[in-house]
């Protein structure tokens, strides 16, 4: 049972607008006993606590604050997952070994606790606490089949077991962990950052953080299309342009304008998308501003000479070999236009006028 006995005076004479004082008077003590009750530092006789239910108009219950638990998994559960949220730490820990010893067997009662005494670990550093964090994470792995979360997996909760490790310098217990779990890759930002950071192995580092980094730039193109594909659902258009003048920041990064690299073919696409927006929004001229910018870097990008289109400097200082494939968008700048482009019937016929226009623009200024 929990009781909220002070919690609940307080709120019941508040609502009633009571001072202490008033309140005291009513029961019959003085105003520091109801001061007392209300911080916790005493309870009421029982006698009290009844005309204190009957002055509030409400059960002995009620007052009490007296909440009914089902002894069960789920509701246990529960409980701990909505301690740990609200960092009742002391109360989390004690529920948290009452569920173990009901179900040490029940995978997500396993888990949860494992959870919570990693985060414990981590905020106050107590070894004890990360090695028994790493002994239920261990026998969360045993109690796997019973998993119906699909964002958890043995390759995670084996992650989470190097974070303890590391938290207890166990480095190369972690780093073997990590090693062996990795996933498509999964682990590789944080095999390069042990690698780096704790083992100062510079050369197999970098072998990795290359790997990661590659899968982040992907991925963060992919996440802020989607995004912006989210927002373009929702005619917000304002946000679709900031999701693709962030993504152009970076992925060019501090690149000068003034050197082209194999970015700016994917480049020409930002521009273009960015120019239709400005269509749905009928602000004409800077979907045209935008939509020059795409042509004129896509003729550029098409005729520029062999090696003049540069590597992104600091894709090459991280040593990335892994370019994005742009092709697949067309095989040069301007295919990656026209493909955007549609006939004024199906797409926007501001935006079809300003294509053909732009383009005759920009094509007759190439060949003056």
């Amino acid at each position: 049972m929990r009781v909220k006995l002070s919690e609940n005076i307080k709120k019941f004479r508040k609502e009633r607008k009571m001072t202490q004082e008033q309140l005291a008077e009513a029961m019959g003590v003085s105003v520091s006993a109801v001061y007392k009750w209300e911080s916790n530092q005493s309870t009421p006789e029982i006698n009290l606590i009844l005309e204190m239910a009957d002055l509030f108009n409400t059960s002995t219950d009620v007052l009490l604050g007296y909440e009914w638990r089902n002894n069960n998994a789920a509701s246990a559960l529960d409980r701990i997952v909505t301690l740990t949220r609200e960092k009742e730490y002391e109360e989390a820990t004690t529920e948290a070994e009452k569920a173990l010893k009901s179900y040490p067997n029940n995978f997500d009662i396993v888990y949860q606790c494992a959870l919570l005494y990693l985060e414990l670990g981590e905020d106050a550093e107590h070894r004890e606490l990360n090695n028994r964090a790493i002994e239920l994470l261990n026998h969360a792995c045993e109690l796997i089949a019973q998993n119906q979360d699909n964002t958890v997996s043995e390759v995670s909760i084996r992650t989470q077991m190097a974070k303890a490790h590391l938290l207890l310098h166990n480095t190369e217990s972690a780093l073997r962990i990590l090693k062996k779990y990795n996933v498509c890759g999964v682990n590789n930002a944080m095999i390069g950052m042990v690698l780096g950071d704790y083992l100062h192995d510079a050369d197999e580092a970098e072998k990795y953080l290359g790997k990661a980094f590659a899968a982040f730039a992907d991925d963060i193109n992919s996440i802020m299309v989607g995004y912006a594909n989210v927002f373009f659902q929702r005619k917000n258009y304002d946000a679709v342009i900031e999701c693709f003048r962030w993504l152009r920041t970076v992925l060019r990064g501090t690149q000068p304008q003034s050197e082209l690299t194999w970015f700016d073919k994917y480049d020409c696409v930002i521009l273009e998308t960015i120019s239709e927006c400005y269509c749905f929004k009928g602000e004409f001229e800077k979907a045209r501003t935008y939509l020059k910018e795409a042509v004129t870097k896509a003729v550029r990008y098409d005729l520029a000479a062999p090696g003049e289109v540069c590597d992104m400097k600091f894709f090459t200082t991280l040593n990335i070999e892994k370019q994005p494939n742009y092709d697949l968008y067309g095989k040069t700048a301007m295919d990656c236009l026209t493909r955007r482009m549609q006939p004024e019937d199906e797409g926007i016929p501001q935006l079809w006028k300003l294509w053909l226009e732009v383009k005759q623009e920009v094509l007759a200024n190439e060949t003056v």
